[in-house]
């Protein structure tokens, strides 16, 4: 199958790597930074490019991996939808010719091409995306693919330099996330919907998500109606999780919604409407007030510390 190259200069994404691997049939080359090679190993990656941990200036390293790609003989190019890879991908895009399709939720092979599926016209449909050039590249959302660990093999190992220019761009600052684990990082996430019906619900799920380790996330009227910020948005309009449980309170389950966590391994809902659509696509529910349920689990919970 053909080779797939996956770009995390700031940090493997285990997910994608397990995506491309998947998509590849093993024939997967990855560049990472040093001292983490053996993560892309665990994830089954064939061949490690590393390089040093930069401040990177986003046109000159996007100049340097153009080189690089067209050495390597890469036609199928991969990045996590992170900010710095939002920046560079565009402009690496614009050097090699390529076209690329941005904030992908999903990706399937079709022969020796590459099937990119992502939201459009205002979020309202999943559209799949064929790219006509030669080289063909897509970043994708962080947590729309479950990691799933590789025997590792022995892979090969190539130190490489970095750009040398130092480019037109300069840090001034950096602060670390103030916010907690991400949600794309979650385990466990709770999520509550509109019919949570105020702050103070939203209080209550943000307590039951700390006692139990969780991430708290909410739909996108729950945010527009301010009962949770939107760091917490979980849909197409939002951010894209895949934790091993979600537990969606009193959402109702519509299309945007389910596709920021179609890659929940167990989802419960709990509805006290019987004809909630997240019925439909949860493994366990629950018809009831959901603050029975959680004042329930909270005192469990509080009766264990």
């Amino acid at each position: 199958m053909k080779e797939i190259l996956v770009l995390c200069p700031q940090g493997v994404d285990a997910g994608l790597l397990s995506k491309a691997y998947e998509l590849s049939g093993g024939n997967l080359r990855v560049l990472v930074p040093m001292g983490e090679e053996t993560i892309a190993a665990g994830y089954g990656a064939k061949y490690i490019h590393t390089i040093p941990i930069l401040l990177l200036d986003e046109a000159a390293f996007a100049s340097w991996l153009a080189e690089k790609i067209k050495i390597w003989g890469s036609t199928i190019v991969l990045a996590p939808a992170t900010i710095a890879m939002r920046n560079i991908m565009p402009i690496l895009a614009w050097k090699l010719n390529a076209g690329l399709t941005a904030d992908c939720t999903a990706l399937e092979m079709a022969g020796e091409e590459l099937l990119q599926t992502r939201p459009a016209f205002g979020n309202s449909l999943m559209a799949s995306i064929r790219s006509l050039s030669p080289i063909q590249m897509a970043t994708v959302r962080p947590g729309a693919f479950r990691p799933m660990a590789r025997k590792a093999g022995t892979p090969e190992i190539i130190p490489e330099s970095g750009p040398a220019e130092t480019g037109n761009v300069k840090e001034l600052s950096f602060a670390e996330f103030s916010g907690g684990k991400p949600l794309t990082q979650a385990d466990v996430i709770i999520a509550g919907g509109m019919g949570v019906g105020s702050k103070e619900g939203f209080e209550k799920l943000s307590k039951l998500a700390s006692l139990l380790g969780a991430g708290l996330a909410a739909s996108r009227s729950a945010v527009d109606a301010g009962y949770a910020p939107f760091r917490c948005q979980v849909g197409m309009t939002g951010i894209t999780v895949c934790p091993r449980l979600y537990i969606a309170v009193d959402i109702s389950g519509a299309v945007q919604h389910l596709a920021g966590m179609s890659g929940s391994e167990k989802v419960i809902a709990i509805n006290s409407d019987p004809k909630a659509p997240i019925f439909g696509y949860a493994d366990y529910g629950y018809v009831g007030d959901w603050e029975t349920v959680i004042d329930r689990l909270l005192h469990l919970e509080e009766e264990t510390l």
